[in-house]
């Protein structure tokens, strides 16, 4: 009996083991297309305006990655307003992208109607957009190493964060192909003298959002089929100024 009870409790921590906070099943193998003819990519389920907008440019920026990077492969999305193949049969099925994103077997009804043979559907969090301004009065380091001038210098960053559950279902089986999340980290730096600061221009958070719809397709895309590509880091830092600057730590990294 007592034999029984630790085996029990040894498949229960395997399968904690293979779960992610969420409870979803990390599958990060990349998928094969190869016998794959057809494919379908869904738009993405979000929540929240921010999650809303960056769903939309992530899954039409990936969709068109992938036509063309696998040309052999033929690949189904809504294109725009009035192109709306796949959502137009979600709708016919009296479907929503919640359930064919949560249910597998849903997912695979819909690429069957549309004659695929594997579907990409996923789950944009809502992004996290912040600005840190530091307070550590910098120098600027001139030519010879020494400090130039007398003028101090302060430093904001600002960051935007997204996270995407990207899912891969077989359509003949309704077995779940690659599940997995993919984040992408952005970072901006400024550095500007204390009495400019009220003329430094920062980034709307629509700019941040419109980056991480750029970057997050190349990342996903990459994760999804790694032959040939390179792979683009998670973090990415996307401004930094040119000058150099000490604090008392010595010269500061931008990073």
């Amino acid at each position: 009996m007592r034999f029984y009870s630790f085996l029990l409790i040894f498949i229960l921590l395997i399968s904690f083991a293979g779960c992610f906070g969420d409870g979803e099943i990390k599958i990060d193998t990349p998928p094969s297309f190869n016998e794959a003819k057809r494919i379908v990519v869904t738009n993405f389920l979000a929540e929240g305006e921010n999650a809303q907008a960056l769903g939309k440019r992530v899954s039409v920026n990936l969709a068109t990655r992938l036509k063309l990077i696998l040309k052999d492969n033929e690949w189904i999305s809504d294109q725009a307003q009035k192109v709306q193949p796949v959502t137009e049969k979600i709708n016919e099925l009296g479907l929503t992208l919640n359930d064919i994103y949560t249910d597998p077997t849903l997912a695979a009804k819909v690429g069957e109607a549309l004659n695929a043979n594997i579907i990409i559907t996923g789950m944009v969090e809502n992004p996290k957009l912040d600005r840190n301004d530091y307070n550590e009065h910098l120098m600027k380091q001139g030519r010879q190493t020494g400090i130039s001038g007398t003028s101090t210098f302060i430093r904001t960053r600002q960051s935007a964060v997204g996270k995407v559950r990207i899912k891969a279902i077989d359509v003949a089986t309704g077995e779940i192909l690659y599940n997995n999340k993919i984040t992408s980290y952005l970072k901006y730096w400024y550095a500007y003298q204390t009495q400019q600061s009220g003329q430094i221009i920062f980034k709307e958070n629509i700019e941040m959002l419109a980056d991480l719809g750029n970057h997050l397709p190349v990342r996903i895309t990459y994760m999804l089929y790694p032959t040939g590509l390179k792979k683009e880091p998670e973090e990415k830092v996307l401004l930094k100024p040119e000058i150099k600057l000490i604090g008392t730590g010595g010269e500061v990294k931008f990073n």
